[in-house]
């Protein structure tokens, strides 16, 4: 007698995956209990998406985050977002005075720096706060204007040292003007300008930041006698950010130079992951928190030795100090627009983004596990998809889409759930931004 065929991955997914609603922000919550199950009392949930910039992801991740603060307690929204620039944005949705289109400012490529949905997440919160018995607090966790600039963290910190310690003043001073002529609108342009930098030029600015981080930690006491302890936590949380960009900015010139190191391209994921472990540690005792990151970051796994990706993205060090504590549901889907990045050093940003169509899923990529249910959008639990697929030796999808390629990933163990939508469009602001670019760009292909 022999013995039932065990289902393929697809089928099982196609027979098991959690059917949601349309991402409709006025329906309700029924659909989204078996979220709830998933999360259990995790302290942290990471919400990814597969590429910036995506409509339906950030619909998505709003009706979650919704449900996550309104049925189950989280109190904390923590965005890849950079940690100083985050401060106002906190004060904002907590009620403070302000324009949230000049707190969240395009960059400087002229396209948006949070999307459309992600302005509206913000606004709901803001509206939930006003009445709300345990406001939401929001959170940057990431390194300056994506690693493009030391300014959003060394201005602070100057004018921070003028107060609590003006013999030190010089260091923030110097590595800013340093670091002036490398600023861009992402890591990319440092990155390109270091190529052409004096190794000389690029080891006397890691001296001074070294030396600031140096003087900045061992006058401790001295810094928050003088100035209270929130004030030296924000000013000392701002040097690490300045010397780690420095690191990703050198590694990301290495990289383009031809020579990646791997673990040295993970100093960004090292301060988002920093980050997030120290907000835990500051915050009240069974705070929870939301995360927004780009799937590569939320990942549970570490990346390869030798390769171009970060040796441990965020969501690394993340799972091995929280354990079950933490858990990383990534966002795809079956196909539609989404974002292609090409490096370009002429480019204000380092490289050129515009609208492409999503690759087909290949059958080795999680996106087809989704080809059966293409209907609405579904999540699927891959801890009870592993278990299927080890219990009968099936092979496991090792790659997941990103932008308008793929990224290699053992999906089953780097995420706890995958939600795909069926289709993706271009959130409306970078829609905007791209069509006006290729217009007052006629070298750029249409």
């Amino acid at each position: 007698m022999s013995l039932p065929r065990p289902l393929p991955l697809a089928e099982w997914t196609t027979r098991n995956a959690v059917r949601l609603a349309t991402p409709d922000l006025a329906a309700p919550f029924d659909d989204l209990e078996p979220l709830r199950r998933l999360v259990g009392d995790a302290r942290v949930v990471a919400l990814g998406e597969s590429s910036h910039q995506i409509r339906e992801f950030g619909l998505m991740r709003d009706r979650m985050l919704r449900f996550l603060v309104q049925e189950c307690g989280f109190t904390v929204y923590a965005v890849e977002f950079g940690a100083a620039s985050g401060r106002a944005v906190d004060a904002w949705v907590r009620g403070d005075d302000g324009d949230l289109d000049a707190l969240i400012t395009p960059r400087s490529d002229g396209y948006p720096g949070q999307s459309a949905e992600g302005r509206d997440t913000l606004r709901w919160l803001r509206a939930h706060n006003a009445t709300a018995p345990h406001p939401v607090r929001f959170a940057g966790l990431d390194v300056p204007a994506a690693g493009g600039s030391l300014a959003p963290v060394l201005e602070p910190v100057a004018r921070y040292l003028a107060h609590v310690d003006s013999g030190a003043v010089h260091y923030a001073r110097t590595a800013l003007e340093l670091s002036e002529p490398l600023a861009g609108g992402s890591g990319l342009v440092p990155a390109h300008a270091r190529l052409r930098l004096d190794p000389a030029v690029q080891d006397r600015l890691s001296a001074i930041l070294g030396r600031l981080l140096n003087r900045v930690t061992v006058m401790r006491e001295v810094y928050v006698e003088d100035g209270g302890r929130q004030a030296y936590e924000n000013a000392l949380s701002d040097v690490w950010a300045a010397w780690r960009t420095d690191q990703m900015q050198r590694a990301m010139s290495e990289l383009l130079g031809g020579a990646p190191d791997a673990a040295d391209l993970a100093a960004r994921d090292r301060y988002l992951a920093d980050s997030l472990l120290h907000l835990i540690d500051r915050s009240a005792p069974g705070t929870r928190i939301i995360v927004s990151a780009h799937n590569a970051h939320i990942q549970r796994t570490a990346n390869p030795e030798g390769g171009p990706l970060a040796r441990t993205p965020m969501g690394y060090p993340l799972a091995q100090e929280l354990r079950t504590g933490y858990v990383s549901v990534a966002l795809t889907s079956g196909g539609g627009r989404t974002v292609a990045n090409v490096v370009d050093p002429a480019h204000p940003s380092g490289m050129r983004q515009s609208a492409a169509d999503a690759p087909e899923a290949t059958p080795d990529s999680v996106e087809s596990l989704f080809a059966g249910v293409l209907e609405a959008p579904a999540l699927v639990d891959t801890r009870a998809l592993r278990t299927h697929a080890r219990r009968h030796g099936l092979p496991e999808p090792s790659r997941i889409r990103m932008d308008n390629g793929f990224l290699p990933v053992p999906a089953l163990d780097a995420y706890d759930a995958v939600i795909s939508v069926p289709r993706t469009t271009l959130t409306v602001d970078f829609a905007e931004a791209d069509s006006t670019s290729h217009a007052s760009s006629p070298d750029r292909p249409q």
